[in-house]
């Protein structure tokens, strides 16, 4: 039996993340930079999770599809960062997603991940994952195309059924149908409300009852506001201001951070739910000032820690 592990997340659409760094904001059509900066590495969002969890000290692996054309990248980064490689390597590559920014603006361009080239997904993923004991199951990202919307459905079911947590952090009918599922936390944003509960929540009173509402089939809901904050099974709390770099890990880190907070070793230092919730708003925030989804500092994460 392999050795157990704490957390399992789940990545169907991993991506090499790309943060080119404009110096001003483009002036028209058919503009032309020279000499752009660009930090690439490895992510997708249940990588970025993974990440955060090894940061955090956390047994952890990571599986789901990787293209075996450009598997090394990252290979490399979950080696470094003693993640386990639970991924089933598919035909052609992993795709690049870009994050264009510059001083006062960006703009993020995300790739479809390996179209039309998945059979038996489930079957493939699944033998990575027997013999692991019973943990944390973080489902996290978008679907292929090719691959059953209701993929997460019968992944959360599964692992439910097998003794685990399960944390679903999808859109659309993906995560509608993982609801069925009853996992034990969803993390929308407002935006993915609109699909679940019919709305998108905007007012404080709005979040309250898209949260009851999503708690009749998930004991802990967990919806981001954007720069604002977000909403941990109702009660708000508000992020700290920092100077944004990137947002692309952003939510991950948050989630990551109240996973581990909650379910891992970070219960030992924390004094409940509502500490868990300001931490993980702390540990989203700091993940903005850096570069794709580099993680941020610890010590930065606990500055910020209760700062508005």
């Amino acid at each position: 039996m392999r050795k157990p592990m704490e957390f399992f997340c789940l990545c169907m659409s991993p991506a090499i993340d790309a943060t080119v760094y404009l110096p001003r904001a483009p002036k028209g059509d058919g503009e032309i930079f020279k000499d752009v900066r660009e930090d690439i590495l490895p992510g997708g969002k249940a990588v970025n999770v993974a990440r955060w969890l090894a940061r955090r000290d956390e047994e952890v692996a990571v599986g789901g599809l990787l293209g075996e054309d450009n598997a090394a990248p990252f290979e490399r980064e979950l080696a470094a960062c003693g993640i386990g490689d639970l991924f089933v390597r598919v035909p052609g590559e992993t795709r690049r997603n870009e994050m264009i920014t510059w001083p006062g603006g960006s703009v993020k361009i995300n790739h479809p991940a390996f179209p039309g080239l998945v059979d038996g997904a489930w079957d493939a993923v699944l033998s990575r994952v027997e013999g692991l004991a019973p943990g944390v199951a973080i489902l996290s990202g978008s679907l292929p195309p090719a691959v059953p919307c209701d993929f997460y459905a019968k992944a959360a079911s599964h692992f439910r059924s097998s003794g685990w947590k399960v944390v679903v952090d999808a859109s659309g009918e993906a995560m509608k149908l993982a609801l069925e599922a009853r996992p034990h936390l969803v993390k929308p944003n407002a935006e993915e409300c609109e699909d679940l509960v019919g709305f998108v929540p905007k007012s404080p009173e709005e979040f309250l009852r898209a949260t009851r509402l999503l708690r009749e089939k998930s004991e802990h809901v967990v919806i981001s506001d954007g720069p604002s904050g977000a909403w941990f099974d109702g009660a708000f709390v508000g992020a700290p201001e920092v100077d944004v770099v990137d947002t692309t890990a952003a939510g991950d880190t948050l989630l990551a951070e109240f996973c581990w907070r909650v379910w891992g070793g970070g219960q030992a230092e924390c004094g409940g739910m509502a500490e868990a919730a300001e931490r993980a708003v702390a540990a989203g925030s700091a993940a903005c000032t850096m570069p794709g989804g580099s993680p941020p500092d610890i010590e930065f994460v606990n500055r910020l820690k209760g700062r508005k």
